[in-house]
């Protein structure tokens, strides 16, 4: 078990966390901004907070709960707001999104993750992901700014008990998509690292490799095994 200062990280987030964490300062000002954060329910906000990070504001579609960890423990901003529809005037130094935009377009606790002004039930949104990927970069400052993003890797979907989507997992056709799409946007993969586990504790780091199809009895397809983690910044 992985421990960051009494910090006890579970499953997928044994590697997730310290990939972003190694990447930001002790007590930095920069302003980082966390997608998909509003409950605090799997140590991300706590690892940032344990690095005295301290500009730091969160974004979901939900709203934070009142009484919730991150009003009683932290004073950051909160956006509530579809990320697609976020305002690229507001810019960040670092953008952390951990195993989030896979749901982009989904459904998840039967609310849609998108802005579904047509209330229509039978819908997603497939390409949502890269749109949110495509805005986080939108949002960065400078060139020495980043986008740092986990993805469930391999050729496998989710759904809930009612037979909806909520979770795309990223074989290699669609990984090449997100990276096209970057590199045409301007933004550019500037670290790219694939972790695997057979048992959720144990992980070691796997060459790309595994992407191929002749790995794939590797992969679990009713949690990921496999993560992708990479990190975007501007050309």
């Amino acid at each position: 078990m992985i421990l960051i200062k009494n910090m006890e990280l579970k499953g997928t987030k044994k590697v997730e966390i310290p990939y972003f964490l190694n990447q930001i300062e002790q007590g930095t000002s920069e302003s980082i901004l966390i997608v998909g954060e509003v409950v605090a329910a799997d140590q991300i906000s706590k690892s940032l907070i344990s690095k005295k990070c301290s500009n730091v504001t969160t974004t979901d579609i939900r709203e934070r709960p009142i009484n919730g960890w991150l009003n009683t423990n932290t004073n950051w901003d909160h956006i509530t707001q579809d990320f697609i529809e976020f305002d690229t005037n507001i810019k960040f130094d670092i953008i952390i999104s951990v195993s989030i935009f896979e749901h982009f377009g989904f459904f998840w606790d039967k609310k849609s993750m998108f802005n579904n002004k047509d209330g229509i039930v039978d819908l997603v949104r497939w390409d949502h992901d890269i749109r949110g990927i495509e805005k986080s970069c939108m949002l960065l400052k400078d060139k020495n700014s980043k986008v740092i993003v986990t993805l469930p890797a391999g050729p496998y979907m989710n759904y809930n008990d009612d037979g909806y989507p909520i979770l795309r997992y990223y074989n290699k056709q669609r990984q090449n998509i997100v990276k096209k799409s970057v590199d045409e946007l301007g933004y550019r993969f500037t670290d790219e690292k694939f972790y695997y586990t057979e048992n959720f504790e144990d992980w070691s780091e796997s060459d790309p490799e595994i992407n191929e199809p002749r790995f794939y009895q590797l992969y679990n397809p009713y949690t990921p095994n496999v993560i992708w983690a990479f990190t975007i910044q501007k050309k």
